[in-house]
C-alpha cells in the first residue's frame, strides 16, 4: 500500500431493510449514496441482498431478471461518479438464484459477483458462484466477499493472490458478529490490507443483525464502527500508506 499515493474513500452503507421491499430499500440506498457523495466517497458497499433484504424464501420471485431495476442506482453512480455495490438475488440459467453483488460504476458495464461459500441451509434456495471478484477503483484493486465467503480463509487468500489490496465484505451478521469481525481483522493484519464490513441494523430473514459495520486498517486496527441500531455510513479513507476512518449517523 505504501506505493499507492492516490486517495480512495470507501463507505459501508448500514440500514434496516424492508422484507422483499425493493422500492423501500432503494430509498435507503438513495439516502445513503447521497450522504456518501456529500462526504466525498468514491465507492460504497451495502449489506448482503440489500435491495430485497435477506429473505431466502423470496429469492426466486425477487431475483433480478435484467438490469432494469438497477437503473436508479446507475443514475446515482453517473451523477456522483461513484461505484455502488448493491446486493440482490440473481437469476441463474437452469438453476437456483445466486446471492449476488451488483457492481455499478459510471462509464463501465454493470457486472456481478456470485457468493461462492454458502451458510448451512442457503443451498436450499441458492446456487454458488465459482469466481472471485477483483476490480480496479482509482489506483486500487478491490476484492469483494459476501458474508460466509470471508469465513473461508481460502477466499481471502485467493482474492489477495489475484491482486486485491482492499477487501470488502457485504454481510448479514447477527449472533456470530464477534467471530465475523475477528476474521476480517485477522485478514487485514495478515495481508496488510484495509478491510471493510457492511451489515444491517434491523431484522431480516428471521435474524437480528448486530449493526456495527466496521473498518480495519492495514495493521488490523479498528478505525471506525457504526452503532448497533441506526442507519449509518462507515467511511474508510486510504491515501498513500495511511488509512483513517469516520462514522456518519443518519436519521432514517
Amino acid at each position: 500500500m505504501e506505493g499507492i499515493q492516490r486517495r480512495l474513500r470507501i463507505a459501508a452503507g448500514q440500514f434496516a431493510p424492508v422484507r422483499g421491499g425493493i422500492d423501500e430499500n432503494m430509498h435507503y440506498h438513495d439516502m445513503l449514496i447521497k450522504s456518501a457523495a456529500s462526504a466525498g466517497v468514491n465507492l460504497i458497499i451495502f449489506p448482503e441482498l440489500s435491495l430485497t433484504g435477506y429473505e431466502p424464501d423470496m429469492a426466486e420471485e425477487l431475483a433480478l431478471a435484467d438490469e432494469a431495476c438497477l437503473s436508479p442506482l446507475q443514475v446515482l453512480s453517473d451523477r456522483y461518479d461513484m461505484t455502488i455495490i448493491a446486493g440482490a438475488p440473481l437469476r441463474v440459467k437452469e438453476g437456483k438464484p445466486a446471492i449476488g453483488a451488483c457492481v455499478i460504476s459510471s462509464g463501465r458495464p454493470v457486472f456481478y459477483y456470485r457468493k461462492m461459500h454458502l451458510h448451512p441451509g442457503e443451498s436450499d434456495y441458492f446456487s454458488v458462484g465459482h469466481t472471485e471478484c477483483i476490480f480496479k477503483e482509482q489506483a486500487f484493486n478491490v476484492g469483494v466477499a459476501i458474508c460466509a465467503d470471508a469465513g473461508q480463509p481460502v477466499h481471502a487468500e485467493r482474492t489477495v493472490q489475484q491482486g486485491a489490496d482492499v477487501y470488502l465484505n457485504s454481510v448479514l451478521s447477527a449472533g456470530g458478529y464477534d467471530k465475523d469481525a475477528g476474521q476480517l481483522q485477522h485478514y487485514a493484519r495478515l495481508y496488510a490490507m484495509p478491510t471493510l464490513m457492511a451489515n444491517y441494523c434491523g431484522p431480516s430473514g428471521g435474524w437480528k443483525p448486530a449493526g456495527k459495520s466496521a473498518a480495519w486498517d492495514a495493521r488490523g486496527e479498528l478505525i471506525a464502527q457504526a452503532p448497533e441500531d441506526c442507519a449509518a455510513l462507515v467511511i474508510m479513507n486510504i491515501q498513500g500508506g495511511e488509512c483513517s476512518g469516520d462514522v456518519i449517523r443518519l436519521n432514517a
